[in-house]
This record gives structure tokens, sequence and C-alpha cells, in this order.
């Protein structure tokens, strides 16, 4: 593994995001959006009656944790089709560059661009709502480190059908993570699922991570079980993601599909 190359393919996206506005957009616009929006909403439903101040650490917790698993996922998909887009993709693995060292580099770029993200929908929702990230205490680390976890095998898995099955699937470098949010629990507890789905959502890292975020806000503590289950899955999943990643990118440079999906 070439360090020199990793980070030629971060300075490439670094340029990326200088130059393309929808990169921009991306990582600032829509996530701070997002957070006035349901910000003003939940103001307008304190004016009907009501307390808002626990709906709204909720809401706030909920909407930017769910953000860096949106966000995560989508830094290593989108960067992976901005190469498609400009037809880079050839050049660059003609070069020694090998699959994995691209992903290292989009994962790096990744927690960079995720970290200015997460920054100024903090700062948006302290300055507008008084809301304050920190009220998850400590517990704050290990939902972010499984929601980080969580959008990278989601995106190097999106990635490699990508590879494999070409661009008429590439509006899934966006969907993929919208199909599993209803089963995330991300705004309402595991109980409000119909007991056959709850089982299915037991098997997502996200379903864990909201389910603990809940229980800090309400006062139950840590839940220490639901963050094992969390790294636990994710782990399977990364593993599992990669081996089918490194099986697509071969069999797309066997069959010729690499070079196909430029055209």
């Amino acid at each position: 593994m070439n360090s020199s190359r990793i980070k030629a393919i971060i300075l490439e996206h670094f340029l990326l995001l200088r130059h393309y506005l929808g990169q921009m957009v991306d990582t600032f616009y829509w996530p701070v959006m997002d957070v006035i929006v349901w910000g003003f909403m939940m103001t307008y439903l304190g004016r009907l009656g009501g307390k808002t101040e626990a709906a709204v650490a909720f809401l706030m917790s909920a909407l930017i944790l769910w953000t860096i698993a949106w966000r995560s996922q989508q830094d290593i998909t989108v960067s992976f089709l901005y190469d498609v887009w400009n037809q880079n993709l050839t050049n660059l693995f003609t070069t020694p560059l090998t699959p994995s060292e691209f992903i290292i580099a989009v994962i790096i770029l990744g927690l960079i661009k995720i970290s200015m993200t997460l920054l100024a929908m903090a700062a948006v929702a302290y300055l507008f709502y008084a809301y304050k990230i920190w009220l998850l205490g400590f517990a704050f680390l290990p939902f972010f480190v499984n929601l980080l976890l969580f959008g990278w095998w989601a995106g190097i898995l999106v990635t490699g059908l990508i590879l494999y099955f070409g661009k008429q699937i590439q509006s899934f470098g966006w969907g993929f993570i919208v199909l599993l949010s209803p089963l995330s629990c991300v705004y309402y507890p595991l109980s409000s699922l119909p007991p056959f789905l709850q089982k299915v959502a037991w098997f997502l890292p996200t379903t864990h991570v909201f389910e603990g975020m809940r229980a800090v806000l309400a006062g139950a503590g840590f839940s220490l079980d639901h963050m094992i289950w969390a790294f636990g899955l994710n782990i399977i999943y990364l593993i599992l993601s990669g081996l089918v990643f490194n099986f697509l990118f071969e069999k797309a440079r066997e069959s010729g599909r690499l070079v196909k999906l430029e055209e």
C-alpha cells in the first residue's frame, strides 16, 4: 500500500471540492437546511402548545447523527462517480493504484468533509435553537464511530454494485441509504415498527445507535448492549462489503465493464 497514491487521490478530490459547486452543496447546504427547516417546524409546534425542548433534543440529535451516516456513505460513492463522470476512472486504475488504496483515500477525504458538515450543523443548531450536541455526552463518540462504519460499508457495497452493473444503478449512490432509513428507526423507537420488521431492523447497526441515542436523552443511560450489537454488525458488514467489492471489481475489470462504465 502506497501512501503517496492515497494522498494523490485525496488531493484530486479536494481540488474537485473547490471547483464543483455540487460538492459544496452536498457538504454544507443540504445538512444545514435540514437543521433550519426541522427546527422551525418544532418552534411552530411549540407555539401551538406543549413542551418542545425534549422533542427538539430528540429530533436534532437524530438529524445530526443520521447525516453522519448519510454523508459518509455518499462521500465514498459520489467520489467514485465523479471519476466516472469525468472519465478519469480508467486513468486511475491503469496506474499502480489499487482498489483498497482508492477506498482508503475517499474514506479519509470523507472524514474531513463530514467533520466540516458536523461542525456547521452543530453551530446552526446551537445559534438558532440553543441545541447542544454535547447533550449526548461521551456517548456521542461511539455513536459517531458506528455511523461512520455503517456509511463506509454501505458506500463500499454500492460502489462495487455500480462498478459491475454500470451507471444505470448510479442513483443507488444517493438512494441506497434512504432504503434503510425506515428500518433504522431514526425518528421513532423500534417498538413503532410491526413485530416482523422489528426482527429485521435488529440486524441494522443504525437501529442500535438510534435506540441508544433515545435511551441517553431519556435519562436511561448509555446502553452497552446496543453498542456491542452495533459494533459487531458493522465489523461483519464491513468485511463482507470489502470482499464483495473486490470480487465485483475483478469481475468488472476482466469483463471490460470498468472501461465501458465511462461510455
